[in-house]
């Protein structure tokens, strides 16, 4: 069997690749290991409108969207509350195996083909093309895109640096009735206590159910998620739904190679401030997508020509990863006390009614340099 182009990985990230290189003509094979698209689920799945718009999935909204949202009450340590409002919704929680879904129909649609239960365990390169093979067989190509998440086998098989493990964390998560909860708005808690260098997750689904989560370092997420399921609902004896993993690494220092491109979880191209990496790795994955079609076109595999891959990419959010890389260092190194003052502060300086003016849920970069400014008193300002 050959393609042109084969993507490893039916993610979004993988999806979106395979999409944009089809609708460019390319002869595109999707390998997914698992049997079934967007199963098993492993995303908390809260997406920013305009980010769904941004990788060509806002058309088919009403398909995977449960609930839109509009506001974000944070808690520090102690309980002090900081909540942002938007005049209207700007973030969903979504169905992800539904999404995925329709990425798929997508991808399909402009051309790809999609097999499923084909887990690919090596991939070599050759002076004539790429060979990827698994217990299924195997399958050539001219060029292969490396979706296959952040459990990636093949990223270090074609020689390049994986993700820095010590900066990915265990998760829990599980969906739970919760009719007191803001149907509008998530909530992020804070603390040592409640998540040893991460955070804790409180998303409304609609109906009086929540996505309850967190992710922490050093500590059994499942124990940690119970403990806050009891503290926060009065719920007892609850097994976790699903245990999985929070990127908080940032991207891998070379995402490409002789005939490969890697995108998306593979990458580290998701946020280290929150983990989120649909719709970034879904923007890297279209050029990704892009820059498969034009090298096909020009018969160019080389590693010269699909470094413009990575030009790109980090031309459109090298510094959205850089900003976000140095405020979760930060944050990671904040003792409680000092996450309260920042909280005060943050009160004191209006800074809740400023913030949706200057946020974005994707491109961090700018609220994040001009955050020490907003919240730190000036002239005319009450001082501690």
């Amino acid at each position: 069997m050959r393609a042109q182009v084969v993507v490893i990985g039916a993610g979004p990230s993988g999806l979106i690749a395979a999409r944009e290189a089809a609708r460019r003509g390319v002869d595109v094979l999707v390998l997914e290991e698992h049997a079934q698209i967007g199963l098993p689920v492993e995303c908390a799945g809260l997406l920013s409108l305009r980010g769904l718009k941004a990788i060509g999935a806002y058309g088919a909204r009403e398909r995977f969207v449960l609930n839109e949202l509009r506001a974000a009450t944070f808690y520090s340590p102690s309980g002090r509350e900081l909540r942002i409002e938007a005049p209207k919704p700007v973030a969903c929680v979504v169905d992800r195996h539904e999404l995925d879904v329709v990425l798929a129909e997508q991808a399909m649609d402009a051309g790809a083909e999609v097999e499923l239960g084909r887990l690919v365990k090596r991939i070599s390169i050759r002076p004539g093309g790429v060979e990827l093979g698994g217990s299924w067989g195997s399958v050539s190509a001219e060029l292969a895109i490396v979706a296959e998440g952040f459990r990636s086998r093949l990223v270090r098989q074609l020689g390049l640096r994986g993700l820095d493990w010590r900066r990915v964390l265990p998760a829990s998560q599980i969906d739970v009735p919760a009719p007191d909860v803001d149907e509008e708005g998530v909530e992020v808690h804070l603390g040592r206590g409640v998540a040893p260098g991460f955070f804790a997750w409180v998303i409304p689904l609609g109906d009086g159910v929540a996505r309850v989560g967190l992710a922490c370092r050093g500590a059994d997420p499942r124990d940690m998620l119970r403990a806050f399921l009891k503290r926060r609902f009065g719920l007892r004896g609850i097994e976790t739904a699903y245990s999985g993993s929070v990127l908080k690494c940032g991207p891998i220092p070379k995402t490409y190679a002789e005939r490969a491109l890697v995108v998306g979880d593979a990458a580290g191209q998701a946020k280290p401030t929150t983990g989120g990496g649909v719709i970034l790795g879904g923007l890297c994955a279209s050029i990704a997508g892009q820059v498969a079609a034009e090298a096909v076109e020009a018969g160019d595999f080389s590693e010269p020509f699909l470094s413009s891959y990575e030009r790109r990419w980090r031309r459109l959010l090298g510094a959205e990863f850089s900003a976000m890389k140095k405020a979760r260092a930060l944050l990671d190194i904040m003792p409680d006390g000092a996450l309260d003052v920042a909280f005060e502060l943050a009160k004191r300086a209006g800074l809740a009614e400023r913030v949706p003016e200057i946020a974005d849920m994707d491109f961090q970069s700018s609220l994040l340099r001009r955050l020490p400014r907003l919240i730190t008193p000036g002239p005319g300002r009450r001082r501690f």
